[in-house]
């Protein structure tokens, strides 16, 4: 994650963390109860928090993470050649969902959610500059032309997990382990090329992979996350 969005992130924690310092300030009902940051394998993020029944153990929990990866790659194919790859690897979501935590002692939860991405794909282009040399066969960068390969699922996303700890803690600070898995849907390949795989029979093979492919749905994540009570008192 570039430093900007670094930056971005923490700058709306504390923004986030004032607007309730001022709401209890002057008594007013508090939207949120807790704020937190997390990091997880499908990027780091933050997390508003607030308790929706305390008799039934149940949180709200509304939260985002973000993480990309766009760096040209350059591949060697021979001693005089090579393909330039521009990867779009992004995932980026915006989820709400809810925790519950079925025993009154314990900090193990349960979770639910549905999440939205706005970006449902990754996907790479692949070009070249120099002539690719392939066994035998000479082909001029006009003859590769270029090919853009995506992998795209659906944008709405369910959500289950399960951890430990509170995301609106009992004490000021509070850390927690959670664990979990996306269910991305089916994913679609999409293809688009020029040059010499125009007169390739590529296209038949599209369906084929999309069925080898059916049984990976689902994303798994792990975060680990800090989070901050706003209705503790300060010192």
């Amino acid at each position: 994650m570039k430093t900007g969005q670094c930056y971005g992130l923490v700058v709306g924690f504390a923004l986030i963390a004032q607007l309730g310092y001022g709401q209890s300030g002057q008594g007013a009902p508090r939207l949120i109860d807790a704020v937190g940051i997390k990091l997880t394998t499908t990027g780091p993020g933050i997390m508003l928090s607030r308790t929706v029944s305390q008799t039934h153990r149940l949180d709200l929990v509304v939260q985002g993470q973000y993480i990309a990866y766009r760096k040209p790659i350059k591949v060697d194919v021979s001693s005089e050649s090579y393909l330039n790859i521009a990867p779009d690897v992004m995932i980026g979501l915006v989820q709400a969902g809810v925790n519950w935590h079925p025993f009154r002692r314990s900090s193990f939860f349960v979770a639910g959610g549905i999440a939205y991405s706005w970006h449902p794909y990754i996907g790479a282009v692949a070009t070249t500059d120099t002539k690719l040399k392939l066994d035998g066969l000479e082909l001029t960068p006009e003859d590769v032309g270029t090919v853009d390969l995506r992998l795209q699922w659906q944008s709405v996303l369910g959500y289950v997990g399960w951890g430990f700890g509170r995301a609106v803690p009992r004490k000021r600070f509070g850390v927690g382990v959670e664990m979990g898995v996306y269910y991305l849907g089916r994913p679609r390949v999409n293809l688009a090329y020029e040059g010499f795989l125009e007169t390739t029979t590529l296209d038949e093979q599209v369906p084929i992979v999309e069925n080898n492919l059916r049984n990976y749905r689902y994303l798994p994540t792990l975060n680990l996350r800090l989070t901050y009570n706003l209705n503790r008192p300060t010192l």
